[in-house]
């Protein structure tokens, strides 16, 4: 459902949480499923249609909170694309998939299944 400014739906809620990146990036939580998302000030609008697909440079995947690995489902070297699942972690008794913000190589995984993370720890290096 979209809404403009100063609209309302009495029909539908939604939990949310905000989690801070690096760059201006955000991870949401909707309702407990992780959506990356990027911030745009007023007269960046044009920037959304070319997004994270022209975004060069090294990109952290953090724990968006304290949990627990359950999956990791890349390895260093592996070429992933846009949204393509890296981590499960556990938090909260819920499964959370961390995906790729962009497409790119994996430089680093900094974890491995089973084992406890702390919040804004980071998890996989895409360059």
């Amino acid at each position: 459902m979209l809404l403009r400014q100063g609209e309302s739906s009495a029909r539908v809620s939604h939990e949310v949480a905000l989690l801070p990146q690096a760059l201006g990036r955000r991870l949401v939580y909707v309702d407990g499923r992780a959506v990356p998302v990027r911030l745009l000030t007023p007269g960046t609008r044009g920037e959304m249609a070319g997004g994270n697909a022209q975004a060069t440079g090294p990109v952290a995947i953090v724990a968006p909170m304290a949990g627990r690995v359950v999956k990791v489902l890349v390895a260093p070297g592996a070429v992933v694309a846009a949204r393509q699942g890296l981590v499960v972690v556990e938090a909260m008794k819920m499964e959370n998939e961390l995906r790729a913000p962009r497409a790119g190589t994996v430089a680093e995984v900094r974890v491995q299944e089973g084992a406890p993370v702390d919040a804004n720890v980071v998890l996989v290096v895409i360059t």
